[in-house]
Parts: C-alpha cells; sequence; structure tokens
C-alpha cells in the first residue's frame, strides 16, 4: 500500500506540474514575439542531465524558456527567499524547484561600526565601536560588509569589541570602508548546511531527472557572464563519485535575448555539445582537500568554456552594439538568415574581434562604422531602413501614403484591444520600473536592473488582466440589461434574451479576443510606423542626400565582408562564404496560430501593393523621360569599383556633418498641410506647391522647393559630405 501511495504521488506531482509547465510556458510566449532555439536535438532524451543556464538576464523567465524547448522535465534550484515569498514559491512547489539558502538571504545587520585597528600588522583582527560580537556573532559565521564588498569567515571572538577572521579582506573596496573614520556597518549570516539541498539533486539525478542550474547565483543584465559559483560542479562530481554508473551529462544552456525587458521582444535558447564527468576529476574529488577543490575548479573552467559557446560576452555595451553593426553588414551570401543563426553569426564576430580588434584595418573599420552609427543616430533610423531610402520622390511619396494607408487598417484593427488594456501597459510599467529601481539599489551586479523588469510586467499583468475583463464583463451585463433608449438595437435586443452568465462570458471571451487581436495586428502597424521614417526623410531632403548614405553603407558593407572573408579562416578552418547558413546551423522558431497567420497575410499584401505600385510609377516615371541620362557630375560621383590599389583597403569618402541651423530653420518651417501638398505633387508629377497661395505660404513653399532643388552650393549646407 505503501508503495501504491508512492506511486500515485508521484502522478500527481507529474500532473500539476504539467499543467502549470504548459500554463506559464503559454504566457511566456504571449510576452515574446520569437522565441527560436539551436540545436535542441543534442539533449539527452534519457537518463540524468543537469542543465547549466547563463547568462541569467531575465530572472523568473529564464527557466520558462528552458521549459518551452527542453522536451523533458526540468527542475529548477531556486533560492529558498523566492520559494518564502507567498506568489512565488507556489509556483515553485508546483514546478517542484529545490529551494537553495543562500547566505546572503540570512544576513542580518549587527550593532556598532567596525574598522581595521592596524591594516598591516594585524589584517585579521577586526575591532568595533559600540559592537556586541559576543551577543550576536557567532563563530562560523559570515562577516559580510555594505554592498558585497569583501566578506570573511569569523575564526574567533576575543571581546565585545574584538575579534579574528580567517583571511584578511583583499578588495580595495573593502580595505576603504574598513579604514575610514568612524569604521563602516556590517553584517553576519550564518553557516547555512547544504546537505538537504545536496540529497534532494543526489535523489532526482539518481531517478534518471533533470536539474537547471544558474551557475551566476543570481540574476543580473551586463553584457558579460558573472563569475560561475563551484556549486554545479560539487553536485556532478559529487553525484558521480557516489554512483560511478550514473552517467550525468553537463548541457551548456545560453540564453540570449534581444530586448529582455520589452514586451513582444525576440529571444533564442542556444543549447550546447553535452559534457561528460570526467572520471580522473571524479577520482581527484573523492580525496577530498586541496585535490577535491582543485578537482572543481578544473571541472567549472571546462563547464565555463562550454558556455561561452552559447553565449554572447563582451566587455562593454558599446562593443556589443559595434559587433551587432558588424554582423548586420557583413554579407555572406544573398539568402536571409534566422534568428537563430543571426545569434550564432554575432558569436563568431565577437571572437574574431577579441581576436583581431589591434589590427589596423580593423580599427579604421571601426572608426569609420562609429561615423556611420552616428549618422544613423541623427537621422533617427536603423540600418535595415537605409536600403529603403534609395528611392526617388516620387517613389517615396506613393509608397508613403501606400502605408499610411495600411497603418490605419491595421490600426483600426488593433484600436478597440489597445483601448481595454491601456491600464495595463501603464500600471505594468510604472511596477516594474519601481521594482528595478528597488533591485538596482540593493545590488553589486546590476547595471540598470533590467533583468526584473519583464517578470514583474507578466505577474502583475497574470493579476489585473482578469480583473479588468470581469470588470468589462460586468458593464457588459449592467448595460444589456439597461440599455438606454438610444441602445435598443436588433443587436442588444437579442443579446438580452441570453442569460446573465451567457452574456459575462461572451463578454469575456469578446474581451480575450480584442486583446490578442490588438495584439498581433498592432506589432505589425507598429513595425509599419517604424518604415514610414525613411521614407519621410526621401520626402524632406531628397534622395541625392539620402544616396550618399545608402552608398556609405554598401561600401562599409563590402568592406567588412572582405575582411571577414579574408579573417574568418584563420579561427573557423570551415570557413565558407557560400555555405553560411550550413555552418551556423538551423533553428526552430516558435510561433504559429491563426491570428498571426492572418497578420502576416495581411502584411503580405501590403508588400505586393507596394511591388505593383513601385513598378507602376518607374514605368511611368521611364516613359516620360525623353532627354538622355545626363553625364555623371563630380557632385553625384558613379557608385562603380573602386580603383583603390590592391590589397589596399579604401577609407570613408564621407564625413559627416550636422545640417545648419539655416537649414534646420528651413525645414521647421514646412507646415503639415505643405508637406502634405508636396507629397501630392511628388506622387502626381505636378511640381510645386501651388502659386495660388498667399505670399506667406508662398515664401515657406519656396523654400522647401529651393530644399528639393538644392545647387551644389546648397547641398553643402543642408548635409555635407566630403
Amino acid at each position: 500500500m505503501a508503495g501504491a501511495t508512492d506511486v500515485d504521488d508521484t502522478v500527481e506531482t507529474f500532473v500539476v506540474y504539467d499543467l502549470f509547465r504548459a500554463f506559464w510556458t503559454r504566457v511566456v510566449g504571449l510576452f515574446f514575439r520569437e522565441i527560436a532555439e539551436r540545436n535542441a536535438h543534442l539533449i539527452p532524451r534519457t537518463g540524468p542531465v543537469m542543465f547549466v543556464v547563463a547568462p541569467h538576464h531575465n530572472q523568473f523567465v529564464d527557466p520558462v524558456i528552458l521549459l518551452m524547448h527542453a522536451m523533458r522535465r526540468v527542475y529548477f534550484l531556486t533560492a529558498a527567499a523566492s520559494m518564502r515569498r507567498k506568489f512565488i514559491g507556489f509556483y515553485g512547489r508546483c514546478l517542484r524547484g529545490i529551494p537553495v539558502e543562500r547566505q546572503q538571504d540570512l544576513a542580518r545587520r549587527c550593532s556598532g561600526k567596525i574598522f581595521l585597528e592596524d591594516r598591516f600588522a594585524e589584517p585579521t583582527v577586526i575591532s568595533g565601536h559600540d559592537t556586541r560580537f559576543t551577543q550576536e556573532v557567532q563563530v562560523g559565521m559570515k562577516l559580510m560588509l555594505p554592498n558585497s564588498v569583501g566578506q570573511a569567515r569569523v575564526e574567533a571572538i576575543e571581546s565585545d569589541t574584538r575579534l579574528r577572521i580567517s583571511s584578511e579582506m583583499r578588495e580595495l573596496a573593502a580595505l576603504e570602508l574598513l579604514t575610514q573614520a568612524g569604521g563602516t556597518a556590517y553584517k553576519v549570516a550564518p553557516h547555512v548546511n547544504q546537505d538537504d539541498m545536496y540529497r534532494a539533486v543526489y535523489d532526482r539525478l539518481n531517478k534518471g531527472e533533470c536539474i537547471g542550474i544558474f551557475p551566476e547565483g543570481g540574476s543580473h543584465d551586463r553584457t558579460e557572464m558573472l563569475p560561475l559559483k563551484a556549486g554545479a560542479t560539487i553536485m556532478a562530481l559529487g553525484a558521480t563519485a557516489a554512483n560511478p554508473e550514473l552517467g550525468l551529462k553537463i548541457v551548456p544552456t545560453g540564453l540570449n535575448y534581444f530586448h529582455p525587458s520589452k514586451f513582444r521582444s525576440r529571444a533564442v535558447i542556444d543549447f550546447g555539445q553535452p559534457i561528460d564527468v570526467p572520471a580522473e576529476l571524479v577520482e581527484k574529488y573523492r580525496q577530498g582537500g586541496d585535490a577535491k577543490r582543485q578537482a572543481c575548479d578544473d571541472f567549472l573552467s571546462i563547464v565555463a568554456d562550454g558556455l561561452k559557446q552559447v553565449t554572447l560576452n563582451t566587455p562593454d555595451l558599446e562593443t556589443l552594439k559595434l559587433i551587432q553593426a558588424g554582423r548586420r553588414l557583413y554579407q555572406p551570401t544573398q539568402h536571409s538568415l534566422t534568428m537563430a543563426q543571426q545569434v550564432e553569426l554575432t558569436r563568431r564576430f565577437i571572437k574574431g574581434y577579441t581576436v583581431y580588434r589591434d589590427l589596423p584595418a580593423v580599427a579604421e573599420l571601426r572608426d569609420r562604422m562609429a561615423d556611420y552609427n552616428m549618422q544613423l543616430r541623427y537621422y533617427g533610423i536603423r540600418d535595415h531602413q537605409v536600403e529603403t531610402m534609395r528611392v526617388g520622390r516620387a517613389e517615396a511619396g506613393a509608397l508613403f501614403v501606400w502605408r499610411v494607408v495600411w497603418l490605419l487598417i491595421m490600426g483600426l484593427i488593433a484600436l478597440p484591444g489597445t483601448v481595454i488594456n491601456a491600464p495595463v501597459f501603464v500600471v505594468t510599467s510604472v511596477f516594474s520600473k519601481r521594482k528595478a529601481r528597488a533591485a538596482l539599489a540593493a545590488s553589486t551586479v546590476k547595471v540598470r536592473a533590467l533583468d526584473v523588469i519583464a517578470t514583474w510586467k507578466i505577474l502583475i499583468a497574470l493579476v489585473l488582466v482578469p480583473f479588468l475583463y470581469t470588470v468589462y464583463s460586468v458593464l457588459a451585463v449592467v448595460f444589456v440589461r439597461r440599455a438606454p433608449t438610444w441602445a435598443q438595437t436588433d443587436v442588444i435586443k437579442q443579446v438580452s434574451t441570453m442569460s446573465t452568465v451567457a452574456i459575462y462570458l461572451w463578454a469575456w471571451a469578446l474581451a480575450s479576443f480584442m486583446s490578442y487581436t490588438a495584439l498581433v495586428f498592432g506589432e505589425q502597424a507598429v513595425d509599419i510606423v517604424k518604415s514610414i521614417r525613411p521614407l519621410f526623410l526621401t520626402l524632406v531632403v531628397g534622395s541625392e542626400h539620402t544616396e550618399l548614405l545608402a552608398r556609405q553603407r554598401q561600401e562599409l558593407s563590402d568592406d567588412i565582408t572582405e575582411l571577414v572573408n579574408e579573417l574568418g579562416p584563420r579561427i573557423y578552418p570551415e570557413f565558407s562564404t557560400t555555405r553560411i547558413s550550413e555552418q551556423l546551423g538551423d533553428g526552430l522558431t516558435t510561433h504559429s496560430n491563426l491570428i498571426n497567420e492572418s497578420a502576416d497575410a495581411f502584411h503580405r499584401k501590403m508588400r505586393m501593393g507596394e511591388q505593383a505600385l513601385r513598378q507602376r510609377i518607374n514605368s511611368t516615371i521611364g516613359s516620360r523621360q525623353t532627354s538622355p541620362q545626363s553625364e555623371p557630375t563630380e557632385e553625384t560621383p558613379l557608385a562603380g569599383p573602386s580603383e583603390d590599389k590592391p590589397n589596399q583597403r579604401r577609407g570613408s569618402k564621407y564625413a559627416f556633418n550636422p545640417p545648419t541651423p539655416r537649414t534646420m530653420e528651413t525645414l521647421n518651417s514646412i507646415s503639415p498641410m505643405e508637406f502634405l501638398s508636396t507629397v501630392t505633387g511628388a506622387v502626381l508629377g505636378t511640381g510645386s506647391p501651388s502659386a495660388e497661395s498667399s505670399d506667406g505660404k508662398h515664401e515657406a513653399g519656396s523654400q522647401f522647393e529651393q530644399t528639393r532643388r538644392s545647387t551644389p552650393e546648397q547641398k553643402k549646407g543642408l548635409f555635407y559630405f566630403t
């Protein structure tokens, strides 16, 4: 009977686990627009597995993304402090999380202040002002300084104002606090016995189950991984030492987000080659002492190397932006890369840049890319939008009007759902930023605490959205039952014949449908909004100026591609410019449903209409051109092949200079009606704005016409490129 009960409990636990796993994966799937995976086929289908996941950039969202793609039940090690929270602890227990007690979570502040009385003669002796060491501190506790700048184990307590630590604190920040006038505040944390946690981990692994662990110890928003904790290696070596036939596999898992805190952003999860636990390190672990510590350090280095193969690590944000810009400009083939392949290509760019960053050719390209990115920031556009600006005024005007029409269609579809969910957007934004500020104040590793924002957005929305829909549904019932005379339409009369519960449920379903439709069609509308600005710039400044930026991009892209093709084989022997997509591997994207497909169909219709419109405009303009094509002038050089010497990479011909104040004053003086008139004239080919306007308007229109038909000298004042 006892065995049967255990089996029933296990089955019931798995049912609860599977239900909550399905729930959270759907919720997180709604938060992200696209989640791609690479190399999930490398995950062992049977036997014990330990997923070592990094970087920990999205707090409680990271485990769910692993659950979406691991295809096996994974049980995570979770901070016991989080498990003690009412809401998070409930879900953590349902997902069979293993609590891990951390010393920093149990730390408490003590009375008085401490200082180093003699830093050089007695660096391990801590003295105190108004302290009560004999009452508040015990031998074996950990003495911790503010902001985690230093910590040490208490070796002996000599009096209320004097104790001895096991080793001196060598960190500069710790020494500054301990030697400052008046001393520093401090905390103590009790020794934590982790035997129960290790026993639970070993039990799961011996049953052939999977464990998930974040070896950095906590979430953060840095561009590089934090130093890894030794806990994962102790678990792996300890479990294998206790059971030599275990066959444990370590799977390095990398999480890469494009914008981790933004709603409807994108993410990629990458699984590395499984790592076996080396038998020689297991033997060292059994010996204990220094050999045990050396075995853990050696295995930690192996795991860290595996994680570096599936993560993006740069020393700072500027370097990461530079690498991503270079990856976008690189043109290996004419085929587009999937999101997972883009992440892998970025990883290879980081490795190449780390090796060759000091080469003169790399330094020269780095400066040119910085200049190009500065121009993009000035124009307010993205790199992928530069090609959109390579159109004439007539074509730009037609596309502008066309996309505005589609924007109105998409916007009208998304408007109802956007309105009813506006309170959710406002409240989640305000509260998540407040939580981020609190997390930043309590952390020494976070930069802006972006790692907690997505978690709090999801948690707040899970409470607020059902509450709002309940309110809307109740209001719908009241409106139907007490509809005024003017609202007594046939539809309302028919609905009023339904029961109150039915009306409530139909209102709830309608609100859900409107919200999801707004979600999908709204993001399509946002994409259209982003594509309008390049067309607007072309209409205002003219294609003769935007063409220069496009040429600069093309030359920069050619030079980056040439350099990568030259240096790539030195790092990756299998490098081939014609098989880049095969080398990077395939990735699976998880987003497919009826509404998504409907929105994509709308988007395809818009693109097909654009192509037909552009062909018609180009054919019309071509038929109107009766004069032969003019010869290229000095101001408009041909974008032909370079005449540079062999093996000498050309420098940038374009030096960016912002518009003059006079030019900006001219552009700012253009009213919306004058701009619309100019767009209409460009589309219809009717020339300049109407000359029958008033004197003031005619003057402004003449200024705009001067901008459109600039002489070489005027062009130099507008956007100066040399």
